[in-house]
């Protein structure tokens, strides 16, 4: 048994990005992405949100066939943190100033988080927004933790997959970002701050 873990992140708006995306905007694709993942991951074909709450959604996710677990489909229990500038809900934020991050700056760090743990594999994935100096200073970061029962500690099968999920991390997180810039260039999201 081994448990393979990777993590990207990259930012929203890089330099000479249009339209500059807005906290808001990437939380309602975050928000599409919780209920409707087949859009963003290639492998799912469909789901279903089971049951819900304001910080917690559970939901079925069907697999294109060879693409998925063995069942083909699976049941996840989403832990979601919203932001607050949208919805008034719970959001961790750290305040830094004088002697902190550069005292010519008032650092506002935000968090927006969204835990997905996979019920039938025990696969837990991290998506999680952060702020930096500014409103638009956003970034984008996927974690992910993949038990593989069948794969040793070391071997070359699981570097080989280690590799490859990596690559699938960075394109996941690239298709979310390109798809909410997609959406508001098309006027899907509206231009909230």
């Amino acid at each position: 048994m081994v448990i393979l873990y990777q993590s990207q992140t990259l930012p929203i708006n890089p330099p000479n990005s249009t339209p500059v995306l807005t906290l808001a905007q990437i939380w309602s694709v975050m928000d599409l992405k919780c209920r409707k993942p087949e859009i963003f991951v290639a492998p799912m074909s469909s789901s279903e949100v089971l049951s819900e709450t304001p910080t917690f959604m559970k939901r079925s996710v069907v697999f294109k066939e060879g693409m998925g677990p063995p069942a083909g489909k699976v049941t996840e229990e989403l832990q979601i943190r919203k932001p607050w500038k949208v919805r008034h809900a719970c959001l961790f934020i750290v305040i830094l100033g004088e002697g902190g991050m550069g005292d010519e700056y008032k650092w506002l760090i935000v968090w927006v988080q969204v835990d997905f743990y996979n019920t039938d594999s025990g696969a837990f994935i991290n998506n999680t927004i952060s702020q930096g100096k500014d409103e638009t200073d956003l970034y984008l970061t996927f974690y992910f933790e993949w038990p593989y029962p069948d794969l040793k500690e070391g071997s070359k099968e699981a570097e080989e997959m280690s590799e490859r999920l990596w690559g699938m991390a960075k394109k996941t997180v690239q298709h979310t970002i390109d798809y909410a810039r997609d959406m508001a260039r098309e006027g899907k999201l509206e231009p909230q701050s």
